[in-house]
């Protein structure tokens, strides 16, 4: 059967719209699986460093003076 030239055309349209979103597509879930995967190995280093870390004052005391810092600030912006 013979098919008009606006067939074909629209033929071909829908086939590269079904084609891009099927790229699309593949490239989000692979964008989530990655960020998945990143986050997790992330974590594990994370704790890894933390459990690997040694008590010491003064760091602690900078990250109390940090979070008193922080405080402030976000405190500043919300009044």
């Amino acid at each position: 059967m013979y098919m008009k030239e606006q067939d074909i055309l629209i033929q071909e349209g829908i086939n590269l719209l079904y084609s891009g979103m099927v790229v699309v597509f593949s490239f989000l879930v692979l964008l989530i699986i990655s960020v998945n995967l990143l986050r997790i190995f992330i974590a594990i280093f994370i704790q890894n460093n933390e459990a690997e870390e040694v008590f010491d004052p003064l760091q602690v005391e900078q990250k109390n003076i940090h979070h008193k810092i922080i405080k402030e600030v976000l405190g500043g912006i919300r009044s």
